[in-house]
């Protein structure tokens, strides 16, 4: 739970945020209730933060019914029996399973990539690519709703992606290019928490800045992709996966590819 707000103090960001992940006493959750009835436009907001929790959660909760693999199965099996006094449930059959996971894992490469229907998911440095033109082709032609949270809030959005993200990030300064940030926002992904920073220029054009968790700190060279117009200059680096995306030729994108790659280091 959020420490203790009074109920009369002014609803924050914080607090919808806070509402949303199920955070708040209950004094706090009624005061923000009553707010949101007010404010139609909070409202709007808590209701698409709660829609990508809920995309989120069916994205990955189905893993928690997954069968356990047959051989990290007969690794707890066996690890339980080097541990006298374990029971099912208690501190020893937990203990003994994250010891067989971390052999299993060690000797299979299970912790390089996640288990679904028996086989490894692609790797991220093909998915990267893919995830961000479908999010640029979905997001980028809105108007009114490319993003959810607006640049004027730009501290803000900083701190909260960075939560999201379990790591540092920030819209990239592209103003010297000639590029305006317009806002961000939060995404799912294959391999977690993505998010991404829209930015325009004076002519009307968009471009996208995607980015997403690097769970196995993989490292790659800048590459290009291309799908039905929309390109892509995209690479893995520390924590993070970039991808720098629009339908703009592609000279245009690589001096923006550049900038990114500078200043986005963490």
């Amino acid at each position: 739970m959020t420490p203790p707000v009074a109920a009369n103090e002014p609803v924050r960001d914080e607090d919808l945020h806070a509402y949303v992940d199920g955070f708040l006493d209950a004094e706090r959750r009624r005061a923000v209730e009553a707010y949101l009835a007010t404010d139609p436009e909070a409202a709007a907001r808590v209701a698409e933060w709660t829609e990508q929790n809920r995309r989120l959660s069916a994205l990955f909760d189905p893993v928690l019914d997954e069968p356990i693999p047959a051989p990290i199965a007969a690794a707890i099996e066996k690890g339980s029996r080097l541990m006298p006094g374990w029971s099912p449930g208690g501190w020893a059959m937990r203990a003994a399973a994250s010891i067989a996971i971390l052999a299993v894992g060690a000797a299979l490469g299970f912790g390089a990539a996640r288990y679904a229907g028996g086989g490894a998911t692609a790797r991220l440095e093909t998915t990267l690519p893919s995830e961000a033109q479908a999010a640029f082709k979905v997001y980028v032609a809105e108007r009114r709703h490319a993003v959810e949270v607006a640049a004027a809030e730009v501290d803000h959005m900083t701190q909260w992606l960075s939560t999201k993200m379990k790591t540092k990030v920030k819209p990239p300064d592209l103003a010297p290019l000639g590029w305006t940030l317009i806002g961000g926002r939060l995404l799912p992904s294959q391999e977690g928490p993505a998010c991404l920073f829209i930015y325009d220029d004076k002519a009307g054009r968009r471009v996208m800045v995607y980015l997403v968790s690097n769970a196995r700190n993989e490292g790659t060279t800048i590459q290009f992709r291309e799908h039905n117009g929309v390109r892509s200059f995209y690479w893995l680096e520390g924590p993070l996966g970039y991808a720098i995306t629009g339908n703009l030729q592609r000279g245009d994108l690589m001096p923006i590819a550049d900038v990114v790659k500078e200043k986005m280091r963490f």
